[in-house]
């Protein structure tokens, strides 16, 4: 694919973050401690530098088929609220879900439909047979908004990450592919 892909749901746009977004971004980020807290490695407070490799990062995964980095964004008004990706495992067919959404936007389904959306990408334009995503024990929320996309637990990761100087176990989930 040499063109990002712009999806669109009912409410979103889901689309290629840019530099033009950098103050989303770091707005969104900031509306709280507890978006690092349950992600793997964004940091807080999250400054200009992060979102310029964030950035650099999408880009760089998208060209080199390692990713697709969509951001969140409101139809009405098309600002960054937060960002889904597909990190592509290629050789073995498979890619993991990650996604974060600003504060002030949480418990409006938004994620839920943008992850629909990613979902039916990832299995009907690139032929995955297999999604997963994980999420640490104090994030249930995170668990709900899999299961509610059709994601089935597949195991609990004991001590799987070192974060803050804490290791964390991960529940992992999966879907896959029943479209063939």
């Amino acid at each position: 694919m040499n063109k990002f892909p712009i999806l669109s749901t009912a409410r979103l746009i889901l689309s290629q973050p840019t530099v033009a977004d950098t103050e989303d971004v770091i707005l969104q980020m900031n509306s709280t401690s507890e978006i690092s807290e349950n992600t793997l490695t964004l940091p807080f407070p999250y400054h200009k530098q992060h979102a310029d490799y964030w950035f650099q990062m999408a880009g760089y995964s998208f060209k080199k088929n390692e990713a697709y980095i969509f951001g969140i964004r409101e139809k009405e008004n098309l600002k960054l609220i937060g960002a889904v990706g597909l990190h592509l495992d290629v050789a073995n067919n498979k890619a993991e879900v990650g996604y974060w959404l600003g504060k002030s936007f949480w418990n409006r389904g938004y994620v839920s439909e943008a992850l629909q959306e990613v979902l039916k990408f990832g299995f009907e334009e690139l032929k995955l047979n297999k999604i997963y995503a994980s999420h640490f024990h104090h994030n249930p929320a995170s668990g709900k908004v899999l299961e509610k996309n059709g994601f089935v637990f597949e195991a609990e990761l004991k001590q799987e990450i070192l974060k803050n100087g804490k290791y964390l176990d991960l529940i992992r989930y999966s879907v896959f592919n029943t479209i063939r």
